[in-house]
């Protein structure tokens, strides 16, 4: 289930088709068919999955991009 608060999936929705567009008309003049529909795909993929990244790291929530809560510089415990 997802957390209150975070990035609504419809945002990000756009990337999978504008990817996969790209991604074929990239892959299948330089691989041919078959080659350039797997290119095709694997550039849909990584650029919306990229995009995603890029757009919830923008945000700046700490707890999403990996620091704990804490680890500021007063933080005690540290040695």
């Amino acid at each position: 289930m997802a957390k209150s608060g975070t990035q609504s999936v419809r945002s990000t929705v756009w990337a999978w088709p504008v990817g996969l567009l790209i991604g074929l008309a990239i892959g299948i003049p330089v691989f041919g068919a078959k080659g350039g529909v797997a290119f095709g795909i694997a550039f849909c993929t990584a650029f919306a999955l990229g995009l995603g990244v890029i757009r919830s790291r923008a945000g700046g929530d700490p707890a999403q991009d990996g620091g704990a809560a804490g680890d500021g510089v007063g933080a005690s415990g540290r040695g």
